[in-house]
């Protein structure tokens, strides 16, 4: 099957579609923080996220469209405090039907260059567990690698 591709930035009317989707992923994979009960967002809470995002000079979520659906979402958010807003906080999901396509370098490449023109961000950071190896050859090959890990211990 052919799919055309549209990356843009998601928009308040996006966000059924958004929240479905995530609700989706967040029960293929246990790889994100999403679970079996998704994002836990009303489509009205998820429309005032997306508007947040667009009015925001260090935040943004960009959407991966195939055929007009949502195949993968990046969003960089980032704290507004002056000290710490130069710090974007990636997080990345692709639904499982598209994985080993290329959209998560896509999605991973368009957000990095947005954050370098955004005049705010210098640093972006991300989490990834130890066992998503394909995770951590995406980001390798895009010098996002790790920096360290943090070690899980039971409290």
């Amino acid at each position: 099957m052919e799919y055309e591709l549209c990356i843009r930035e998601a928009e308040a009317q996006d966000a059924a579609a958004l929240v479905a989707f995530l609700d989706l992923v967040g029960q293929e994979t246990d790889f994100t923080s999403l679970d079996e009960n998704g994002i836990l967002m009303t489509e009205s809470e998820m429309a005032l996220f997306i508007e947040k995002q667009a009015t925001s000079d260090n935040q943004i979520t960009l959407l991966a469209l195939l055929n007009d659906e949502i195949a993968g979402v990046l969003n960089i958010t980032a704290e507004q405090r002056i000290r710490i807003r130069h710090i974007g906080d990636i997080f990345l999901v692709i639904q499982r039907k598209f994985w080993n396509h290329g959209l998560g370098s896509i999605l991973l490449e368009e957000g990095i260059e947005w954050a370098k023109t955004s005049g705010v961000l210098r640093r972006l950071q991300l989490s990834v567990q130890k066992r998503n190896e394909a995770a951590i050859h995406l980001y390798s090959n895009l010098d996002l690698l790790q920096k360290a890990y943090k070690k899980e211990e039971p409290i």
